[in-house]
């Protein structure tokens, strides 16, 4: 969720470089953001088939309400509270970084400078969702 088309864009091609197999779903808004979730909540407990995320990539600074407000909703929903949630912004202030890992983020990022950087991070992101989703080997 991230209000810059560009970001987004951007995010994308440093996926397609690093062949890294995300499937999109973006919002430019936190309000956005928020109701793509709640349909899909909707449409688990309609028995509908639905397709979760595997990683909500998230901003902080957005128009009318903050990243913050989508963490905090996604915390606070037993449906979507398992989320691994990335913070990616451009604007890291001081106490963004203890904020969001208050609020139950996993990561907290700086929006890296360069496209290079940008498809390391695509790769590390999509290597940590894997891990994330694989059952642990060996016995139990």
């Amino acid at each position: 969720m991230n209000d810059s088309t560009d970001d987004q864009v951007l995010f994308q091609a440093a996926c397609r470089e690093g062949d890294v197999r995300f499937n999109w779903h973006v919002t430019d808004s936190a309000e956005k953001g928020i109701s793509y979730l709640q349909t899909l909540i909707e449409q688990s407990k309609a028995a509908l088939p639905v397709c979760w995320p595997d990683l909500v990539l998230l901003d902080i600074v957005m128009p009318r309400i903050s990243g913050f407000d989508v963490l905090r909703f996604i915390r606070a929903t037993p449906e979507v509270k398992h989320l691994p949630v990335v913070i990616w912004t451009g604007f890291p202030l001081p106490d963004h970084k203890e904020r969001s890992l208050e609020l139950g983020a996993n990561l907290f990022l700086a929006k890296p400078v360069g496209f290079q950087q940008v498809v390391q991070l695509a790769r590390e992101l999509y290597e940590m969702v894997k891990r994330i989703k694989e059952p642990p080997a060996g016995p139990l």
